[in-house]
């Protein structure tokens, strides 16, 4: 297969990464932090963010302006969580972004996503349980690819962490790792992420992470000219951020072409085995669209739903998101689902929760094949016929039982701690 890969920067994460390379000494640093010029240059980044999120609704109706400014919370929120959280590299700790609560860049329903802050001149050891969870990368990394951040180092899967007879493991991060569950720290490596895969919602268990640095070293103190650093940190992933991802959007509704849906392509900045496929869709309030695609052979593959923030879809409340083990495939070997506003009765139904507009997102993971998905929109009467004639009815209350599992499913993913 040709490994065509498509860059995810914007000129906003390029002027983002320079501005980083020429950032304030720490004199200078100190003083902006003391005069209050940092603290200023922070609350004015959270302004051109909200700025530059309801400008793109403007058009937009007033529950998606609404929505615009739920999504600038969890973006501030995780940005101040890569300040506090991901501060120190020698006193290192895994922090959840995104989660359920502060979703962005169309972030996979079925991942638990977990970063740590590292120095490529330090040691590292992350011990952990296996837990059953369906497969977990463990990524050494430059940064985000919204910040211009895009290079992966290094990974280990989980068939690659060797583990005791309780499940229990440790692996060790260096510039000259063990050749058994050791992970090498290129010089420019700054982060190392864990994004572990839960496919079967009803009976799969996280696996447990922990770091620790094997160096003696003081922990960073609140110098002024620390603090600075950190709110610029802050600011420029809550700025960087909002903006990069609107574009993304706007980027799909411009080549969107009703009935047909995008090829899978790698992107720079994803994991190296990830095909993503990214579409738009619009339907009116009597419209579905019914997607159809051959299976491909992949160890796991999914299609869900993003609002037009690039977030997924409230999976934990709706049925927003299908992967290899939940769906349902047809006795002539091909997946059928159907994308609505309301419930047609069918088991692979795609929730719009009555967005009229939002984006398509499908993944081929481990994949020997890159099948192209097709789609057809019908009016909601006529879905069925272009379904196979036994497919199954689903109750009501066999709908309500998924939804049950699925935000129940949200307490085992995301601990209170």
């Amino acid at each position: 297969m040709a490994d065509e890969r498509a860059r995810g920067s914007s000129r906003d994460a390029e002027a983002l990464r320079r501005e980083r390379a020429a950032r304030p000494d720490a004199e200078e640093a100190a003083r902006r932090l003391l005069s209050g010029e940092a603290w200023h240059a922070y609350c004015d980044a959270l302004r051109d963010a909200g700025d530059h999120l309801l400008a793109c609704a403007e058009d937009a109706a007033p529950a998606t302006r609404a929505a615009g400014v739920h999504y600038l919370l969890g973006l501030v929120r995780a940005g101040l969580g890569q300040a506090l959280e991901l501060a120190d590299p020698a006193r290192p700790r895994f922090f959840r972004n995104p989660d359920s609560s502060s979703r962005w860049g169309a972030e996979n329903a079925d991942n638990q996503y977990l970063w740590a802050r590292v120095d490529p001149a330090l040691r590292y050891e992350i011990r952990g349980e296996r837990g059953t969870a369906f497969d977990f990368l463990i990524e050494v990394k430059e940064g985000y690819m919204q910040l211009g951040d895009e290079r992966n180092f290094a990974t280990l899967t989980a068939a690659d962490v060797r583990c005791d007879d309780d499940g229990r493991f440790a692996v060790v991060l260096a510039a000259q790792p063990p050749a058994k569950n050791g992970l090498a720290l290129h010089p420019a490596a700054r982060f190392v992420a864990i994004r572990q895969y839960l496919c079967d919602w009803q009976r799969e268990t996280p696996a447990r992470f922990r770091i620790e640095c094997l160096d003696e070293r003081e922990p960073a103190s609140a110098t002024p000219a620390r603090m600075a650093s950190l709110l610029q940190d802050a600011a420029d992933w809550t700025l960087g951020s909002a903006r990069f991802w609107s574009e993304w959007t706007e980027r799909l509704r411009a080549g969107y072409d009703p009935g047909k849906i995008a090829p899978a392509r790698r992107f720079a900045g994803g994991a190296d085995d990830i095909y993503y496929g990214n579409d738009f869709y619009a339907l009116g309030p009597d419209e579905a669209l019914v997607i159809e695609s051959a299976v491909p052979d992949a160890r796991y593959w999914q299609f869900q739903l993003c609002d037009l923030w690039f977030r997924s879809a409230d999976w934990a409340e709706r049925t927003t998101s299908l992967n290899h083990l939940q769906a349902r495939i047809d006795g002539d070997g091909r997946f059928r689902c159907v994308v609505a506003h309301r419930d047609p009765g069918v088991p692979n139904w795609l929730d719009t929760g009555g967005e009229t507009e939002g984006v398509l997102q499908y993944r081929w993971i481990w994949s020997r094949d890159n099948p192209q998905p097709g789609g057809s929109i019908v009016p909601f009467a006529r879905v069925r016929e272009l379904l196979p004639a036994d497919t199954p009815v689903v109750s009501a209350a066999d709908r309500r039982n998924q939804r049950r599992l699925r935000s129940s499913h949200r307490s085992l993913r995301e601990p209170a701690s």
